[in-house]
């Protein structure tokens, strides 16, 4: 039966294949279709139709907005022209008034123009006026005549002769703004004679290029237009000349562009945007009004290729207009039909095949972020734990509630708390509080985050006192920084009891070291002084051995025995004057002696101040050396140009009865390492000597020059006047011990100068200027001392001098002479 039943089977498929072909076709036509450029090929051509039908629709959708936009344009132009048309009959009515009476009064104008109605009719008009014809001659009966219609201060503006002039007489509204225009001479700007001269002659209508209105102030400044109607007296006026005659003034609007579009278009038109031009010529410098306020030469990107210019005539000028569609102001146009055909294609065409795509893309990508972040956050990790773990300051993360979070190893050695029971980080388990001393953690939240937080620290943290869990207290610094999220505070601490106790060791060996410095100062002082101090002594010998002879010598000594005869002859001491042998000479005796009191008053009273010279002599000579020895050890970094200004300021005042200018120029931010007092005490001493080089200069100015010259390895003070200088043959000399050139100096001041610059590695230069006048005094330093002892820790307070030149600080050196 099976072979019966396959026999037939194939007997009845055999005569003419057609179920075999039928299949294998199925098979071919099903793989053909899954292959991925059959695929790709179909999406092609499906892309292709869509952009196609796209298209179409879409030149459909311009040409429906292009006949929207000339629409919208012809409506534009069509209101600008209608209204300037009524604008022109407004003046016609005002030129009829004006030419129908004999004159027209100030009130009359006023009454015509506000039955006219301007701001409910005729909106953008700024001012409607009468401009008249005033020729040179008239000129002061005019001005005469306005004023005595209760305007005392009316001028003709602007001012200047010219062949002929106009004046507004009548202007209304006449309110502030137009009354910048009142007597205004439009006929002497270029711009308004045009087309005054153009309506003249024509006796139309004529409207202005681009002015600025006299009205306008210095906000809110508009482009404006003259719209100019001629006024003529009852004559013939059959041409040109004629009517030039006849002339008589101007009824005249004035526009303010922005305000005249407001009235014309108002703001009901938001589709389109328009440039107004006064000419063909579409630049900023022409333009009228923007209704967008965009550059012309941009409309183009910003109407979407919707843009077109029409010339428009305006009172005998043409107008160029720009109209341009603004963005997306068609939108309302058919908006969803070429989107529409384009989303439904694209939407047949790629949407499955983009989907599918990239949700393998992105599981793909955002398996491999995942991993990677992971990765970084376990490095990440593991980075912060060993900074923590190997930082020698304390680090914590404290709640808001003053509870520690996270505490690394050194916050343990730090705070050394109570060991935990269950082998926990101790700090975790406790309150910051418990770790401070007098004070909680809210305080010293609100101390760093106040604007005085580091009153009570140094600008790298706050200082507070903590204690540990055994109850002993320790100093700690301590830096705090809000965590993102309010999550509490970072706060990194450091015990800072090592540290004071070396600045304290620090200071304490400071402090010894000056005192030796101190010490040795003052026997060098001991030293010199003794020396200088016994060659003034010889004076003080000499002149106390004058005086001693002198009152061994004196007449007083014999006065005794003449006082013992003038008792003995007492009673009868005039006849003992008169008759007696040694009598007779008594009265001559005491003249003598009278004479020779006298002169020996006169030469002690010399001796007495030679000796008082002497003497201070000797003091100076004293303060000199204690000059010299000040602190020499310690040195310290300082300002080129404080020194030099706190020299001038010592010497401030010195000669308040001399006119006496200090020039300088020393602005400089250099730093030398040096000894503040020996370079004030040289620098004082020649800046001293200077002013007394000048007192006596008469016929210029007395002028002392201060200055500093920045070298590589060295600063140069230079200490200038216009004085008489120094002769050559005292140049040599003048550092020389004991040397002067002045009357009443010593000679030791330059002197102590030269030693102290050799002290301090440098030089004291002294020569004449080059100009001839005065001298210059050169001090050399380097920029750092090679013998300095950097103390950091114990700078010099600086001086601070005003008009004093007795300053304790920095006194100079008295008898300083050159």
């Amino acid at each position: 039966m099976r072979k019966v039943r396959s026999h037939q089977i194939e007997q009845s498929a055999d005569p003419n294949g057609c179920v075999l072909a039928t299949l294998s076709m199925q098979d071919r036509y099903a793989k053909w279709c899954h292959q991925v450029t059959t695929a790709w090929g179909v999406l092609v051509v499906s892309l292709l139709l869509t952009g196609l039908a796209w298209h179409l629709t879409n030149r459909h959708v311009d040409r429906r907005k292009r006949d929207h936009f000339n629409f919208r344009i012809a409506e534009v132009q069509s209101k600008i022209e209608e209204r300037m048309l009524q604008y022109e009959q407004v003046l016609r009515d005002g030129a009829a008034l004006y030419t129908a009476s004999e004159k027209v009064t100030r009130q009359e104008w006023r009454d015509y123009v506000r039955l006219c109605q301007i701001p409910e009719y005729f909106p953008g008009i700024q001012a409607m006026a009468v401009s008249i014809v005033v020729h040179p001659d008239d000129k002061q009966s005019h001005i005469d005549s306005v004023r005595a219609e209760g305007f005392p201060h009316y001028q003709l503006h602007p001012e200047g002769d010219r062949d002929l002039y106009s004046a507004i007489l009548f202007i209304e509204p006449f309110d502030w703004r137009n009354q910048r225009a009142f007597g205004y001479d439009m006929y002497s700007e270029a711009v308004r004679r045009e087309a005054m001269d153009r309506a003249a002659r024509s006796g139309e209508p004529a409207v202005s290029g681009k002015i600025t209105l006299v009205q306008e102030t210095d906000h809110d400044v508009q482009a404006g237009v003259l719209c100019y109607l001629p006024v003529y007296a009852n004559r013939p006026l059959s041409d040109a000349e004629e009517r030039r005659e006849a002339l008589r003034g101007w009824v005249y609007a004035a526009f303010r562009l922005d305000d005249l579009m407001a009235g014309i278009v108002g703001d009901n038109i938001t589709d389109i945007s328009f440039q107004i031009f006064d000419t063909a010529d579409i630049s900023q410098t022409q333009i009228l009004f923007d209704s967008e306020g965009a550059d012309p030469k941009s409309a183009k990107d910003l109407s979407g290729g919707f843009i077109q210019r029409k010339i428009v005539p305006v009172s005998g000028r043409d107008w160029t207009i720009q109209f341009a569609a603004t963005s997306g102001s068609f939108a309302s146009v058919d908006p969803f039909l070429s989107p529409s055909v384009a989303i439904a294609g694209l939407l047949i065409d790629i949407l499955l095949f983009l989907v599918i795509s990239s949700i393998g893309r992105q599981r793909s990508t955002a398996l491999r972020l995942a991993e990677q972040m992971t990765r970084e956050f376990k490095e990440s990790e593991s980075c912060t734990r060993s900074i923590l773990e190997n930082a020698s300051d304390a680090i914590l993360l404290v709640a808001m509630d003053g509870k520690i979070a996270i505490a690394n190893e050194a916050a343990n050695r730090i705070f050394q708390p109570e060991q935990s029971s269950v082998g926990a980080n101790p700090l975790t388990e406790s309150s910051f509080d418990d770790y401070l001393d007098k004070q909680t953690f809210a305080e010293i939240i609100h101390t760093a985050t106040s604007s005085d937080g580091f009153a009570n620290g140094c600008e790298d943290g706050i200082l507070a006192r903590c204690r540990r869990h055994d109850g002993t207290t320790f100093r700690c610094r301590m830096s705090i920084g809000a965590v993102d999220g309010d999550d509490g505070y970072i706060v990194i601490a450091r015990d800072e009891t090592a540290r004071l106790a070396f600045e304290k060791e620090l200071a304490e060996t400071n402090r010894q070291l000056v005192s030796a410095s101190h010490k040795a100062g003052m026997a060098e002082v001991a030293t010199g002084a003794l020396h200088n101090v016994g060659n003034s002594l010889n004076g003080v010998s000499t002149s106390s051995s004058l005086i001693e002879a002198m009152l061994d010598d004196s007449p007083i000594s014999s006065l005794s025995k003449a006082v013992t005869m003038i008792n003995q002859n007492r009673d009868n001491l005039g006849h003992y004057l008169v008759h007696d042998k040694q009598g007779k000479h008594f009265a001559a005796y005491l003249t003598q002696v009278t004479a020779a009191l006298v002169d020996q008053k006169e030469k002690l009273a010399e001796e007495n101040s030679q000796l008082g010279d002497h003497v201070r002599h000797i003091n100076q000579i004293i303060r000199s050396q204690q000059d010299q020895a000040s602190s020499a050890v310690v040195v310290t970094e300082e300002s080129v140009s404080e020194l030099m200004t706190q020299a001038a300021l010592v010497n401030f005042g010195r000669h308040p009865d001399y006119d006496i200018v200090i020039e300088h120029n020393f602005q400089t931010p250099t730093t030398i390492m040096t000894d503040r007092n020996k370079v004030l005490q040289v620098l004082v001493n020649l800046v001293a000597n200077a002013q007394d080089a000048v007192r006596d200069v008469m016929d210029t100015a007395r002028t002392v020059s201060l200055y500093v010259e920045d070298l590589d390895n060295e600063v140069r003070f230079v200490v200038s006047d216009n004085g008489p200088g120094i002769s050559a043959v005292d140049l040599p000399r003048i550092r020389e011990f004991g040397f002067t050139t002045k009357t009443d100096g010593h000679g030791f001041g330059l002197h102590s100068c030269a030693i102290v610059a050799e002290e301090l590695h440098g030089d004291l230069q002294i020569q004449n200027n080059a100009s001839g006048v005065g001298a210059r005094f050169t001090l050399i330093l380097p920029l750092s001392n090679p013998d300095s002892v950097p103390n950091q820790g114990s700078r010099l307070v600086p001086v601070m001098a005003v008009a004093d030149v007795h300053s304790p600080a920095v006194e100079p050196t008295v008898g300083a002479d050159r």
